[in-house]
């Protein structure tokens, strides 16, 4: 867990034990420090989930107790791989090198080389590149199954038009 949660934690704690031993006049304000301290926590949590590179298949970890952090095989993600991940969400998940590079300069004032990206973008596990759309890249892990069935129809002659699909079947 990131220091900064921790501390939180242990402020938090800290007015919880004066709120118990506390005279009547600052129970209620040491108890309401520390509900805002472990909200804030909270938020915390939330950020650093939505900025930092996490695996998949884990979801948002940073809340978990350190003891248990330890015993996870998480690979450590690097802190650019971390602004790649929140650049791509900032544009819902989905985002040209362009908007990425531009995106790098304006989040984090980082400025890299386009082939650099590229290659690091290549090598993330948690970031794909959009099939039919060059240069474009997503933080959703794609659906293996639908790409191969596209694939298998399409093999055989079959055109799939997803657009204007009817909400009503017209039989």
């Amino acid at each position: 867990m990131p220091e900064h949660v921790e501390s939180v934690n242990r402020i938090a704690a800290f007015f919880r034990e004066q709120a118990e031993t506390a005279n009547p006049q600052w129970k209620d304000k040491f108890a309401n420090f520390a509900t805002a301290l472990e909200a804030a926590k909270d938020e915390l949590v939330r950020l650093y989930g939505l900025t930092s590179a996490l695996p998949p298949d884990l979801g948002n970890v940073h809340d978990l107790p350190p003891e248990l952090l330890e015993e996870l095989s998480i690979a450590k993600s690097d802190e650019l791989e971390d602004q790649l991940v929140t650049v791509i969400n900032a544009y819902g998940g989905e985002a040209t090198l362009d908007q990425i590079l531009v995106g790098l300069y304006r989040k984090f004032k980082v400025s890299q080389k386009r082939r650099f990206i590229q290659n690091k973008l290549y090598r993330m596990s948690m970031v794909w590149s959009v099939d039919g759309k060059k240069g474009v890249y997503t933080t959703s892990e794609p659906d293996e199954f639908d790409d191969l069935l596209k694939d298998d129809i399409e093999s055989k002659g079959f055109r799939i038009d997803t657009g204007n699909v009817e909400d009503e079947v017209p039989f």
